[in-house]
């Protein structure tokens, strides 16, 4: 059996020169298409889909060509191999943002696991905000280079917590720089502004509870620790609301090259979505 752990370069021998064949059938998951519809899709003759045939039907669902004849991948490590496949030629987007990786990235629960071990992200994220961050992930993976350099440059997890370091603001504004959003229509681009809302108010929860736990405010009299709580919070949302206005602008300016209408109202944090009162 083949796993993502023991895949060798052997294993790709025989799938070499099936890149565009592979590609029709990523993309018409789930629907299975006969050969004829293959070969028209690719623009090849019906036999040169017969030289191919058995290295292309040991990615296929046997079920499926022996009832009725017709192609389509199956769903077991067949998707590993076509990912560190793709991953190889360094396109590994054209798989996991096809329709046949998106339906096997659904199948892994992201949401559920990440809810079983971050409490507080189920509270503010549903299973269709997971799969719209995941998406975005995706579109993206060529910047996770620059999260961690940001991660690497800013060393003291205070002053990142806090969000009270111009060298966190500046990096935050290099990688918004950088990264790219699947943004089609307007129902791309709310789905993309409520995200920032509910991660906006992720976040301040988050560090709100950080800073309720500091050891400077445990020395304090009941009257100066409410006072020095309320100036904490008050300047943890000024940056925080900062860096998501970088973040808003971005979203505006994909927003207009893509030809979509950006509101006024869209630029405010909390439009789309404000957490329930405690």
């Amino acid at each position: 059996m083949i796993t993502i752990s023991n895949i060798q370069s052997d294993d790709f021998r025989e799938f070499e020169g099936l890149t565009d064949y592979i590609e029709v059938l990523i993309n018409s998951f789930p629907k299975p298409i006969t050969r004829k519809e293959l070969a028209q899709q690719i623009g090849v003759s019906q036999p040169a889909i017969t030289k191919v045939k058995n290295r292309l039907l040991s990615l296929c669902d046997r079920d499926a060509l022996v009832f009725n004849h017709k192609l389509i991948l199956k769903t077991d490590e067949t998707f590993w191999m076509l990912l560190v496949l793709y991953a190889l030629k360094m396109k590994p987007t054209r798989i996991l943002l096809s329709n046949y990786g998106w339906e096997m990235i659904k199948r892994m629960q992201i949401h559920s696991k990440i809810s079983d071990k971050f409490k507080e992200y189920s509270l503010y994220f549903n299973e269709r905000d997971t799969q719209i961050m995941t998406r975005i992930a995706l579109f993206n993976l060529g910047n996770f280079q620059i999260v961690h350099q940001i991660r690497t440059r800013i060393s003291n997890p205070q002053e990142r917590m806090m969000l009270l370091s111009g060298q966190y603001i500046s990096a935050m504004q290099t990688i918004m720089q950088k990264l790219d959003l699947p943004m089609d229509n307007a129902e791309d681009l709310l789905d993309i502004l409520a995200i920032r809302d509910k991660l906006f108010y992720l976040m301040k929860d988050l560090i709100s509870q950080q800073v309720k736990r500091a050891s400077i405010l445990q020395k304090l009299t009941s009257e100066e620790k409410t006072t020095y709580l309320k100036i904490y919070l008050d300047t943890i949302d000024f940056y925080l609301r900062k860096v998501f206005s970088n973040g808003t602008n971005f979203i505006k300016q994909t927003a207009e090259k893509r030809k979509l209408v950006f509101e006024e109202d869209y630029e405010k944090i909390g439009f789309f979505y404000s957490p329930p009162p405690k």
